[in-house]
């Protein structure tokens, strides 16, 4: 087993079991922009590795780029999966939960659990085993940020805390707290039912962030861990850990080289190289 201080592995090239090995002790979040996928192979891969079901769903999608930035996603996330188990793009199944998070229904595939995100320019998926995992990317954008959704979604203290703050700041305090959120609320299965103004989210430097629940709320914030993430200079991302027995996870960011298809570059302080 690695130590705890060794450099993590090159997921690019490694055997799906080493990369399994790394999941003990790792979460994996695997990002790309769809706008800058346009290498002909690999959308051909992508294509070729989609269910029928999800065919037929992009195909009804009326805008092009609507179509493309769904095909980046799923395709990214069948050919991520592939990456720990000797099973193909296309040969993955997937089952819905009561609230609609999809879960993998492969009968041999081990416990892997995922999460999905895309946003205007932004593809992400997130890939534990064991843990439930939550991720949330959101556009930065003035037009969705506002008080009025703050004050419904968010608890007093963030409340207080936004109208304190100078108006070029607001922007990005509304999207990380609203895509921590998201990131616990998609984690757990509950989707939009949860409320998420009982619930108030503290963040710190380089990007971690804590959970403190109301007393009428059965969860606990040190069973969680959240991270933020700023993987373009236009969007705001946030993933969500459930702990278990061997407590926190590192949490290991790529994206999606545009020059070199199927290539993923690591994050290095907030940078991709």
């Amino acid at each position: 087993m690695r130590a705890r201080h060794e450099q993590p592995c090159d997921l690019n090239h490694l055997p799906p079991a080493i990369a399994m090995d790394e999941l003990e002790r790792e979460a994996h979040v695997w990002l790309a922009s769809p706008e800058t996928i346009g290498d002909s192979r690999l959308l051909r891969r992508f294509r070729n590795s989609l269910s029928d079901e999800e065919s037929s769903r992009m195909r009804r999608l009326k805008i092009a780029h609507h179509r493309h930035s769904y095909l980046v996603a799923h395709g990214l996330l069948r050919h991520t999966l592939s990456r720990y188990v000797d099973i193909a793009p296309e040969d993955w199944k997937f089952s819905h939960g009561r609230h609609g998070r999809p879960e993998i229904a492969n009968p041999s595939a081990p416990p892997l659990r995922f999460n999905l995100t895309h946003t205007e320019g932004l593809t992400g998926c997130i890939v534990t085993l064991h843990a439930d995992c939550g991720i949330d990317a959101e556009q930065l954008t003035t037009r969705h940020a506002t008080s009025d959704i703050a004050r419904r979604m968010f608890s007093e203290e963030e409340c207080r805390e936004l109208e304190r703050l100078p108006a070029r700041e607001h922007t990005a305090y509304f999207f990380e707290h609203w895509t921590l959120r998201e990131a616990y609320v998609k984690a757990i299965g509950t989707g939009i039912s949860f409320p998420t103004n009982r619930l108030r989210f503290v963040t710190g430097h380089g990007g971690v962030a804590r959970v403190l629940f109301q007393p009428d709320i059965d969860d606990h914030g040190d069973d969680w861990q959240f991270r933020l993430l700023r993987p373009t200079d236009e969007h705001v991302a946030a993933v969500a850990v459930r702990k278990d027995g061997n407590g926190s996870r590192r949490i290991l960011t790529r994206f999606l080289d545009p020059e070199k298809p199927g290539t993923f570059l690591p994050e290095e302080n907030g940078v991709y190289r």
